[in-house]
């Protein structure tokens, strides 16, 4: 036997059948397929490198604290057993050790710490201050996690499990409404929104009336105001609705973007290029041409309206 730097009793390495781990608290650690992929690799060619943790809750009954992306692994490459230490501490510290086994490593994310506390407090019955005590850490801090998973809905919280959808995304759809956030989950993986889109999308709904926040999920996209490099004049902006400041700034951006391509196209001589880039070259001026023709039509008539 021997302490750790936590207090936490831990036997000697043994070696363990895989089918006699269990995967109780898998469910307090986010998936990441990423990360899964990289382990199985590891795994695959260098074996099991550090052992896993396991907690004894009952006689014959082994629960994995950490090592999950390693368990898998093996399950996958067909081991029998794994190498593992095992944690002598009461059940209701194990969800405890879980974060201080990960703490130094910076292992697990805040979104998992919010799964942590939230279920020792909703599943365990413990009060914000017993689990601040219990973790060692203040119960503002405890408040805080609390809260940071009690704002997501209940498919929110799911997709963040499944590895569907990432912390920092879940974090930032905590700040919508829950009854928004389930419909915004819908928009995400409909128009496949990447992070960077999704979080411009929020920051919309946030800086938005109500009524606007439906055009929004028929056209998140479209709800990216402000295009990388392109600024427009707040004085510009101002009494202005959000519909006119979205269609203020794709205006900005094609004029932006005219600019900057007939300086390009100006100041070069396509025929430098090999046959094959020339003829690709040309064949896109051919194209935007022609979709700037369908522009122009829209714009003068839009322009000769305001006469």
């Amino acid at each position: 036997m021997m302490e750790t730097g936590d207090n936490l009793t831990v036997r000697e390495v043994m070696s363990i059948p895989i089918s006699k781990i269990g995967e109780r608290f898998a469910s307090l650690r986010i998936a990441d397929p990423a990360a899964e992929g990289a382990v199985l690799r590891s795994v695959q060619k260098y074996g099991q490198l550090t052992p896993v943790v396991i907690c004894r809750i009952a006689p014959g009954q082994q629960e994995l604290l950490d090592g999950f992306k390693r368990l898998r692994a093996a399950r996958q490459l067909g081991y029998g057993e794994l190498i593992a230490r095992t944690l002598e501490v009461s059940l209701r510290s194990c969800k405890a050790a879980m974060l201080q086994l990960n703490r130094v490593g910076r292992a697990i994310s805040g979104m998992e710490e919010a799964l942590v506390v939230h279920s020792l407090c909703h599943e365990d019955g413990l009060s914000q201050g017993e689990i601040a005590v219990l973790l060692g850490r203040h119960k503002s801090w405890v408040c805080r996690r609390l809260s940071l998973i009690e704002r997501l809905s209940d498919e929110a919280q799911e997709s963040i499990r499944l590895g569907l959808l990432s912390a920092s995304l879940g974090a930032e759809l905590a700040r919508l409404q829950r009854c928004n956030q389930d419909r915004l989950l819908a928009a995400i993986r409909k128009h496949r929104l990447t992070w960077r889109e999704t979080r411009k999308v929020i920051v919309a709904f946030e800086n938005s009336p109500r009524w606007e926040h439906e055009g929004i999920l028929l056209n998140p996209r479209g709800a990216v105001l402000a295009p990388e490099g392109v600024m427009v004049d707040p004085q510009d902006q101002k009494g202005l609705s959000f519909n006119a400041k979205r269609i203020q700034q794709r205006l900005v951006l094609l004029e932006h973007m005219c600019l900057s391509v007939a300086g390009d196209v100006s100041c070069t001589v396509l025929g430098q290029f090999e046959t094959d880039e020339e003829r690709i070259l040309r064949g896109h001026c051919a194209r935007v041409l022609s979709s700037l023709v369908a522009a122009e039509k829209e714009l003068r008539k839009a322009a000769d309206a305001s006469e």
